[in-house]
């Protein structure tokens, strides 16, 4: 699941400093942004700047400023030995490469989902040790808590942790200013399936689909690590591999004159500049030191 945070943009004197060539771009965007339908551009719709230094080294990458027509499919909260592998097989036969943004603990539980993964080209990432919600922490304790989950899943992997996604996308700005500090680009999305309810297949598969728009980042869920589950019949049945072959098949029968190309986050980062925001999640609750 994620968090409602909103974006809070500043004023700022343009830089070139970037992912993927020219100058990344900081927009203005509400949680209610991520469940429009993709129409061109992220920016077209929103306020949006380039960004200079010092809110870059605050911000965190929402998608890519592109017209090109290429996505990057991400899940979160994995690996799952039931339903990452389902997942693992649709990818390949489609030639498709994702991003798995996974927990350590899980990673840690299922070394061998891990493996496979990076074998067939997609990256790992890191979601977090657990599911804890770290703008409820202190700074000093929650970038403790991501060290220390970067030096795990790395010796999981055997390569570099180079993305993080905080879980529920949840961070204040001197947490996300120490994450960065880590060597890490926290990376968010730009739409979402809200694939972290039970629902049927059909109407999942319309939501994967549905944010689909240049450079975009999708959010959706290899399984659910979030331990509110609240009411116990919104915890998500479906089969996640059904779910994505579905809305794969939904969109090659659009009869689309130009089919959609896929990346992970790094490929689609690398080349294009990357559209940011100041996200952070504001509370009343006291946190920890």
């Amino acid at each position: 699941m994620v968090s409602t945070a909103t974006p809070a943009p500043t004023a700022g004197s343009p830089s070139r400093t970037s992912l993927g060539p020219g100058p990344d771009v900081l927009v203005r965007r509400r949680a209610a942004d991520f469940d429009r339908p993709g129409r061109g551009r992220f920016t077209q719709p929103a306020w949006a700047r380039p960004v200079n230094r010092a809110l870059r080294g605050a911000s965190t990458v929402l998608c890519a400023d592109t017209d090109e027509r290429v996505v990057a499919l991400t899940y979160d909260d994995g690996p799952d030995p039931e339903q990452t592998p389902a997942l693992l097989d649709v990818l390949a036969r489609r030639s498709i490469r994702a991003t798995f943004f996974v927990l350590v603990e899980h990673a840690e539980a299922h070394p061998g989902i891990v493996r496979r993964a990076l074998d067939e080209g997609h990256e790992v990432e890191l979601h977090g040790i657990d599911h804890t919600r770290l703008s409820a922490l202190g700074t000093r304790a929650a970038v403790a808590r991501v060290r220390e989950g970067k030096d795990r899943l790395e010796q999981v992997t055997g390569r570099p942790v180079r993305f993080f996604r905080p879980p529920y996308g949840a961070q204040t700005l001197p947490q996300a200013v120490g994450f960065r500090a880590l060597g890490l680009e926290l990376v968010l999305w730009s739409g979402w399936a809200q694939d972290w309810v039970h629902d049927e297949v059909p109407a999942v598969a319309g939501r994967i689909v549905r944010p689909f728009r240049p450079g975009a980042v999708i959010l959706l869920h290899d399984t659910r690590g979030d331990p509110d589950v609240g009411d116990p019949t919104e915890v998500p049945r479906f089969s996640r591999a059904e779910a994505l072959s579905h809305a794969l098949d939904l969109l090659s029968a659009g009869g689309a004159a130009e089919p959609w190309d896929y990346a992970t986050v790094g490929q689609l980062l690398a080349d294009r500049p990357a559209v940011r925001a100041v996200w952070a999640e504001t509370s009343s609750r006291r946190r920890s030191r």
